[in-house]
């Protein structure tokens, strides 16, 4: 079996573990995750890895190389969003493991080691903060953050850790020194529609957007819906689709520079028909390959937020999960895949990542690509996602 063969056994397999009549369902740090997990460990240890697990669960596999240079890491993530797909991160672990096996098959001892990694929880689905694996080994994660962060049910990133075997206490001490690889490499699914409208086969990243995300807490007041006169209500909801019109709008004045904006979570309580809702919580999520076009978007919102306090009356409290800033790939490595599609005669073109990925916590300290690779009408996120694997495979060759 080739190693492109592996890469689309192993991708089909782990897709199996959470997968549900509505989607894939593989929350970080579950027993889906962890059967997902189990299945890559197999197949490390196929290949004559060494593995080992970090503190913040993240999983290494390794092959030494006949030299003492800095090796090259490759990997991705397992988890998925709520009712997601199959490719979305499974495909850049199974890619590098499919590229260890061939590589080795061709020279069982390369000169540079060669590791993949799985890194826990990319997805910010559990406990709304976004690669917590990548961050805790880059030294972007404390002791701290593991208590604050939690999940729907009140579990705090630092049990859910523990549960899984992990040791948060020492995340410190598993923090990866810089340049202690020679690079790292990361394959992913566009989750974006231009290189499968385009007919282009590979994206090589430049910049990778960031995130700004925060939490919007809205208390009104619950009243009966029959009984309360309309000039005389303090209408949690409604002062919350003011605020998720202005982030829509905040976001379409900046889209010239590539920035985006997004209420994904709108929660109401009590949540029955009679009742005016008292309470709102919405979860912002601002992004951009342009800093000054994020505070914009964001100082938009804030401004809309306090206007709409004072006209309807309401309490409006807000929670940061994160305002990171945007990340370049290494320069040099971008050109050194471009180089091989131009050898290679692969249709690709330079771009950036409106997503954000493991690959941007790496940069901070190892020279970084992202590849991407064409996905169906760019659809991500959803049950829908799909590829023809012939289209992936310069991207994997590459």
């Amino acid at each position: 079996m080739t190693g492109f063969e592996r890469t689309r056994d192993l991708v089909e397999r782990v897709s199996r573990c959470g997968r549900t009549a509505d989607g894939v369902l593989r929350l970080a740090l579950t027993e889906e995750d962890r059967r997902a997990r189990e299945i890559v460990v197999d197949e490390m240890e196929r290949l004559g890895m060494t593995v080992r697990t970090d503190a913040c669960c993240n999983i290494w596999g390794r092959c030494e190389g006949s030299g003492d240079h800095p090796g090259v890491v490759m990997g991705s993530h397992l988890d998925a969003v709520p009712h997601g797909g199959d490719y979305d991160g499974v495909l850049g672990v199974a890619a590098g493991l499919g590229v260890v096996s061939d590589i080795l098959a061709e020279n069982p001892r390369p000169r540079r080691s060669l590791s993949v990694v799985v890194f826990t929880s990319e997805e910010s689905s559990r406990f709304s903060l976004s690669c917590i694996g990548s961050r805790a080994v880059t030294g972007n994660l404390s002791l701290g953050d593991t208590l604050r962060f939690r999940d729907e049910k009140g579990i705090t990133l630092l049990n859910a850790l523990h549960s899984f075997g992990g040791q948060p206490e020492y995340l410190q001490r598993d923090c990866l020194a810089p340049a202690s690889y020679h690079s790292y490499f990361e394959l992913h699914i566009e989750q974006g529609p231009v290189l499968d409208w385009s007919g282009e086969d590979v994206g090589i990243v430049e910049a990778i957007a960031a995130p700004t995300r925060f939490m919007l807490e809205i208390v009104g007041q619950q009243v009966h819906s029959g009984a309360c006169p309309m000039n005389m209500r303090h209408d949690a909801l409604t002062a919350a689709a003011e605020l998720i019109l202005a982030v829509e709008r905040a976001g379409g004045e900046e889209s010239e520079f590539g920035s985006v904006a997004t209420v994904g979570v709108c929660q109401c309580e009590p949540g029955a028909m009679n009742v005016v809702p008292g309470r709102v919580v919405l979860k912002v999520d601002i992004r951009g390959i342009v800093e000054k076009s994020i505070r914009r978007v964001f100082r938009a919102v804030i401004s809309r937020l306090r206007a709409v306090e004072k006209e309807r009356g309401v309490k409006i409290a807000l929670t940061p999960y994160c305002g990171d800033s945007p990340v370049a790939m290494d320069g040099l490595l971008a050109r050194r895949i471009e180089g091989v599609c131009r050898q290679r005669g692969v249709k690709y073109r330079r771009m950036p990542s409106g997503a954000g990925h493991d690959a941007m916590y790496m940069a901070s300290l190892i020279p970084s690509a992202l590849i991407f690779v064409p996905c169906k009408d760019g659809i991500s996120h959803n049950p829908a996602e799909s590829v023809l694997w012939e289209r992936l495979r310069p991207g994997y060759e590459v």
